[in-house]
């Protein structure tokens, strides 16, 4: 009678465990992206396409989901939801600071970085805000009322203690900044009824040409301020230079500002061996790069991504090997 409990309960185990087993290997290796028409899911589908294979998927079925973005495809690991998502960096960085225990780079690593997304400040015309109203902001009244000339940069410390305001994963980028450059900002989210014409300085992080910054510029009612990008390397690193070109009065014009990549993230388990998806992953893009970017069918902004990696832009955090 006791060998025959034993034995129904060493039954039971393996079973359990069978199960447990079947469970984890049976889920999908699901993958948050963005909107239906945006850079993440065309770039998440250009992976499945040249990666989703059994050689580096092995029985896992590789999918992509659509999201809202950087914060939602990462909650979506912290809560199991997605084996692997795209987001911006700063996004990234910015959640390692302030929930460093779900958010690491010890269960959180890079597959491979991605494109170059750009930071656009965009002030109304004639604004003067409520405090800090000194030097800096007179000249910015001045110059984007036509009374001077444009500065070549502008310093980003003239945001300091001001509200400004933002929508979708860039509200976390302006937190993000405001948190690194110590800015003490107050980040509002500008209702999409008035996304059209918001009254205070808004920041925007995006892809460029980005349809918002060029819809607000088209009004006529602001400006895209040039950044000073040498302030953020020192207190921020992952932040880069970038330069943005929008349609102004019929006109391109070149505006200095700063950037931060896209990076292609996925969860990174305490046993090696179940992060065999991972690395091959990270090996079939890397091997793969050079034809996603000369491709005819995949997403533009891969040429950026060969761009970077050929001239060795990486971050500190960490990256599943290759």
């Amino acid at each position: 009678m006791f060998k025959a409990k034993i034995v129904a309960l060493t039954l039971m185990a393996i079973v359990s465990t069978a199960h447990a087993t079947e469970s984890i290997d049976s889920k999908p290796f699901n993958v948050g992206t963005g909107g239906p028409t945006g850079n993440y899911k065309g770039m998440g589908d250009d992976i499945q396409t040249y990666c989703g294979g059994a050689d580096v998927m092995g029985d896992k079925e590789f999918i992509t989901a659509i999201t809202s973005g950087s914060v939602e495809n990462l909650m979506g690991i912290g809560s199991k939801l997605f084996s692997a998502a795209v987001t911006q960096e700063d996004v990234l960085q910015y959640f390692g600071k302030t929930q460093p225990r779900k958010y690491n780079p010890n269960n959180l690593k890079i597959i491979t970085p991605l494109h170059l997304e750009s930071g656009h400040l965009l002030v109304p015309k004639n604004y003067k805000p409520g405090s800090n109203d000194d030097g800096m902001w007179s000249k910015i009244a001045s110059w984007t009322g036509g009374g001077s000339e444009a500065p070549e940069t502008v310093s980003i410390d003239m945001l300091k203690g001001q509200t400004i305001g933002s929508w979708g994963g860039s509200i976390v980028s302006g937190k993000a900044i405001s948190y690194f450059l110590s800015l003490g900002l107050d980040v509002v989210e500008v209702p999409e009824a008035k996304r059209n014409d918001p009254q205070v300085p808004v920041l925007l992080v995006g892809g460029h040409p980005y349809a918002p910054v060029q819809q607000l510029l088209d009004t006529g009612k602001y400006d895209l301020i040039p950044i000073n990008f040498n302030e953020l390397q020192d207190k921020a690193p992952f932040y880069v230079e970038s330069k943005v070109n929008y349609i102004v009065d019929g006109k391109v014009k070149t505006v200095p500002t700063f950037g931060v990549r896209a990076v292609f993230v996925g969860k990174s388990f305490r046993k090696e061996e179940r992060n065999t998806i991972m690395t091959n992953l990270a090996k079939c893009i890397d091997e793969n790069l050079p034809d996603l970017a000369d491709d005819p069918d995949t997403n533009p902004n891969w040429e950026s991504v060969y761009l970077l990696n050929e001239s060795g832009e990486q971050t500190n955090w960490s990256y599943f090997n290759l």
